[in-house]
Parts: C-alpha cells; sequence; structure tokens
C-alpha cells in the first residue's frame, strides 16, 4: 500500500479534479526501505504525484495529502483481519473435523491452509486496490501567497510555466 503517513506538497498543475503536487522527500521516504537502498529518488529531491483535488486547491498551494479513510480501512481488512479470522475458522473446521473422524492435529493443517489460501487472496485484493486508488488533497496548508519558505529553483521553474510567477 501507499504510505499512510500525510505528506505535504507543492500543487504545481492542476489537471480537471486532480492536483499534481511535487513532494519533497519527506517523512515517509525516511523510513522507507526503497529509499535506503536506492530504489527510489529519495533524500532532498522532489518527486511529483497526481492527487484527488476535491477540496480544490489552487497552484501554489502547500497542501497535505493522505489516502482516502475507506482505502485505509479497507486495506487495513484485508491485510490484518480478513486473515486473522481465516486462520481461527480453518482452525475450529479442522477440530470439528478432526474429532468427527478421529484425526488428531486436523486443525493446526486446516488453520495454516486457509491462513495461506486466504493471504493469498488478501494479497491479490491488496495489490488491485493499491493501483486503482489514489492520494487525495486532504487540506490547504498555505496559499502560495503567505508561504514563508523560499521555493526552490524547480519550483520557481515550474511556477513560471504554469504562469504563476
Amino acid at each position: 500500500m501507499k504510505p499512510s503517513v500525510p505528506e505535504t506538497g507543492t500543487v504545481i498543475r492542476l489537471e480537471g479534479n486532480h492536483a499534481v503536487i511535487m513532494l519533497k522527500g519527506g517523512k515517509s521516504c525516511k523510513g522507507c526501505g526503497a529509499a535506503k537502498i536506492g530504489l527510489c529518488r529519495s533524500g532532498n529531491t522532489s518527486m511529483f504525484l497526481t492527487a484527488g483535488n476535491s477540496i480544490g486547491a489552487g497552484v501554489g498551494d502547500t497542501v497535505q495529502i493522505d489516502l482516502d479513510k475507506r482505502v485505509k480501512r479497507t486495506g487495513f481488512l484485508l491485510a490484518y483481519v480478513v486473515p486473522l479470522f481465516s486462520l481461527l475458522a480453518g482452525a475450529l473446521a479442522g477440530h470439528i473435523i478432526g474429532d468427527h473422524f478421529s484425526v488428531s492435529s486436523l486443525d493446526v493443517v486446516a488453520g495454516f491452509i486457509s491462513l495461506v489460501l486466504v493471504s493469498l487472496f488478501s494479497f491479490i485484493r491488496l495489490r488491485r486496490l493499491d493501483r486503482s486508488h489514489k492520494m487525495v488533497v486532504k487540506k490547504v496548508i498555505s496559499d502560495y501567497i503567505f508561504t514563508e519558505a523560499i521555493p526552490s529553483e524547480e519550483e520557481i521553474g515550474y511556477m513560471k510555466y504554469s504562469g504563476r510567477c
């Protein structure tokens, strides 16, 4: 899944109901394993992300982005709750069937098999959820006019390109 730590960035372009946001390597990048081994552009370099803009942030606004609460809840259920219940249900079914047919340790085998099968199903659904849902703009932290931060050369270039500067 996408990082759950809210990130901040600057809106550089609007595309319909979406905003292209320039993120600096921030809170999520510092703890990410891919950033530590150099698989992505971590550190002080910028990254670009297209996020849903239902609150109407404008070009140059500093915004906070995060996953939608419904997506977070669905991901949590698929990753933790569903596999746990499948383990318990498989173990219970194995125990009942094992007692009926006098097969010892069927509860362990049935619990493990149900955990593996449901975990594979959950993993596939989590990947589909990750591909289909984008980050969304949660709130505007500051307008470009009143920002105290000095924009980088890259930000100034994008603002000139978009006609903001």
